[in-house]
């Protein structure tokens, strides 16, 4: 296994120790790339916080999406007030910049984005389709749901499967965010591309209480 294979490995695992012990080895592992992925987002999306930030701890430039990612409000605006474009730019695995900070617990760099402009209806140009709305259900963070609809944000925005926001709401069980996502137009009984509704959904996840509400047509 290379050392860039182990390192890899080794951020997956969440195997904080070996991460550090091969960043001391070679600093430049902190700027590897994994199938188009930064090492540091790879640590982000496997929820691994603390590799995160070891990694972070060893660069000196980010892109516009791991400063998101990462909850830097502060290089963020910089970044945007020095290249404007980057509010629509595409990161390499195919995520738009809104969305993505939520998702990871940090809306305030949604909210800025947001006023900057942004697209609230700009979704993933991977398989995974994801846009704010659906990051929002995922993250149960109601104020920034409710922001994302009232600037315009599709409550019926399509992701992987055809599933809808409310889908999302389903799977957690949130019925504060269904009833939200209910006012703003949502439907009540979509069908997933695999023929799922948000009640199958739900009873999935252990949700009984949800598909239970939601089935009784109650507002």
């Amino acid at each position: 296994m290379s050392e860039h294979d182990d390192f890899t490995a080794a951020i997956r695992n969440g195997d904080a120790s070996r991460v550090a012990q091969l960043l001391d080895s070679d600093p430049s592992l902190a700027n590897a790339r994994s199938n188009g992925v930064s090492a540091l987002l790879l640590a982000i999306y496997m929820g691994q916080r603390e590799i995160a930030k070891a990694i972070a701890a060893r660069r000196t430039d980010f892109s516009f999406h791991e400063a998101c990612a990462l909850g830097d409000v502060d290089r963020v605006k910089q970044m945007l007030a020095v290249d404007p474009s980057l509010l629509q730019k595409i990161s390499d695995d195919g995520y738009a910049p809104l969305g993505f900070a939520t998702f990871f617990g940090h809306d305030a760099v949604d909210r800025f984005l947001v006023e900057a402009g942004a697209d609230v209806n700009a979704q993933a140009t991977n398989p995974q389709r994801v846009g704010p709305v659906h990051a929002a259900a995922a993250a149960r963070n109601h104020a920034m749901m409710k922001i994302l609809l009232e600037r315009g944000a599709n409550p019926n925005a399509k992701q992987q499967l055809d599933y809808m926001p409310i889908h999302t709401a389903a799977a957690r069980g949130d019925i504060e965010m269904a009833r939200l996502l209910l006012a703003h137009g949502a439907e009540r009984n979509p069908l997933g591309s695999d023929g799922k509704s948000p009640a199958d959904v739900a009873r999935e996840h252990g949700e009984g209480t949800f598909a239970e509400w939601i089935a009784s047509n109650e507002a």
